[in-house]
């Protein structure tokens, strides 16, 4: 866009014509540009236009990856895993070196991030000495899209060789920390390169033709590495919220639905067990970006791990997403159609004081749908008398309850995504499991 002018011209020439009989400078030049997620390019746009940016600025990206999330956690004392790096890893940050990949420029370059596998081994190597020893490590590139950019490790016989070799006192001095992490690092860095699970199945750590592999996007974006998170019942809930100037809203809770650490699909609301404790965490970060400048959408992930003994869950906020997500359509779709809005105990309320919950997702495939059309789905929907399965899932907007599909473009690949949107939780997963059986029973095409 930026590069047509007359495109740019023209986008200006509407924005300031007549709406509702005003005109743009008599609306108080309140138009405002609303993007998925912010960038530099989308800064420019917004000027060019002369309309206020929705959404977080270009700017604010660092407060958005991996390690700008860790930073703000830490400043607002909230529980979040061990990892690297943290305040003792300052010699391990460096700024970006767009020489090393054909004078390309990323915006991470202007941050200071773990850009190397060695340094990150040190990182990892340094936790693992002062007694930090998990199951499982997992790893995250510091920009990724529903988790794609996460991978796994495990590194429990480095851990145990290590430790057997502190309490035998014959191979490790204990006393020098520096030597025995340096010699641990080199063990960890061949890990790395060998061992490493990318949740993306197309990722492969080295460049292969066509692909960028995780060691060249560690040098681009940065990385952090953490404990993986485990418990006899683990979740991952989350809140998201909307920080306008002098003001944090937080908008909806969800129970993320994760295939490995990539995120397919969501629940409203989120467990009544932690679901305060992640509204106050949520609070907390939104009044940090809003001191900040942060203005716009934004989401915190959450871990939440069941005691078996005691029955209390332990709570870690593991990311901050700057940007509308997979929770933003789902959330948008119910408050549109029913009307209302999430009160004080985390549940929303239509306007005549009633209660609604969803189950979405936004991937669900079935082999039926392969080569459907838009209107052959819409055509069974609408022929409830034929199809009593459709019957049970349509929308009633009497009612307002129902399921409400979209991603319709992908129906041909057998992909679709929808809502389903219920009185009670309860409901709304069987509305949601009579949909998939539905939609995997579909004769339509």
């Amino acid at each position: 866009i930026l590069g047509q002018k007359n495109l740019i011209t023209l986008l200006q020439e509407l924005i300031r014509s007549p709406f509702d009989g005003k005109t743009f400078e008599q609306k108080d030049n309140t138009a405002g540009m609303c993007v998925f997620t912010g960038s530099d390019s989308v800064d420019e746009l917004s000027h060019e236009l002369g309309v206020k940016l929705l959404e977080a600025s270009g700017e604010s990206l660092h407060f958005g990856t991996k390690q700008g999330s860790r930073e703000i956690f830490a400043a607002c004392d909230i529980s979040h895993p061990a990892g690297t790096p943290s305040l003792e890893d300052e010699d391990l940050l460096t700024y970006g070196d767009s020489s090393e990949h054909g004078g390309k420029v990323y915006w991470a370059y202007n941050h200071r991030y773990i850009r190397s596998s060695h340094n990150l081994a040190i990182g990892i190597a340094r936790l693992i000495v002062r007694g930090i020893r998990p199951r499982m490590w997992v790893v995250k590139l510091n920009q990724g899209f529903s988790g794609k950019g996460n991978a796994s490790i495990d590194l429990q016989h480095i851990q145990r060789r290590f430790a057997e070799c502190v309490v035998g006192d014959t191979d490790v001095e204990v006393g020098d920390t520096n030597v025995a992490t340096l010699r641990l690092a080199k063990l960890i860095e061949k890990e790395l390169a060998t061992n490493l699970k990318c949740e993306d199945p197309k990722m492969t750590w080295l460049d292969t033709p066509g692909q960028v592999g995780f060691r060249t996007q560690i040098q681009r974006l940065g990385v952090i590495a953490e404990v993986f998170i485990e418990g006899e019942v683990p979740t991952s809930p989350s809140i998201q919220a909307v920080v306008e100037t002098n003001d944090v809203s937080i908008v909806s809770t969800h129970e993320q639905v994760l295939a490995g650490q990539v995120y397919s699909g969501c629940r409203n609301p989120c467990n009544p067990a932690y679901r305060a404790s992640i509204m106050e965490a949520g609070l907390k970060v939104g009044k940090f970006l809003a001191a900040h400048g942060v203005r716009g959408h934004f989401s915190v992930d959450f871990l939440a791990s069941k005691q078996p003994e005691s029955g209390s869950w332990d709570v870690y906020a593991v990311e901050v997403n700057l940007r509308q997500g997979g929770t933003t359509h789902p959330q948008a779709t119910m408050a549109l159609l029913c009307g209302g809005s999430i009160c004080s105990d985390g549940l929303f309320r239509t306007n005549d004081g009633e209660l609604r919950c969803y189950v979405a997702t936004d991937c669900h495939y079935s082999e039926n749908l392969n080569g459907c059309t838009e209107k052959s789905l819409v055509d069974a929907l609408e022929c409830t008398s034929s199809n009593p399965e459709a019957r049970k899932i349509r929308w009633n907007k009497a009612d307002r309850i129902g399921v409400v599909f979209h991603l319709f473009k992908f129906i041909s690949t057998g992909r679709i995504g929808f809502t389903a949107i219920g009185r009670t939780v309860e409901e709304s997963q069987t509305l949601f499991t009579e949909t998939v059986k539905f939609l995997d029973s579909f004769r339509g095409c």
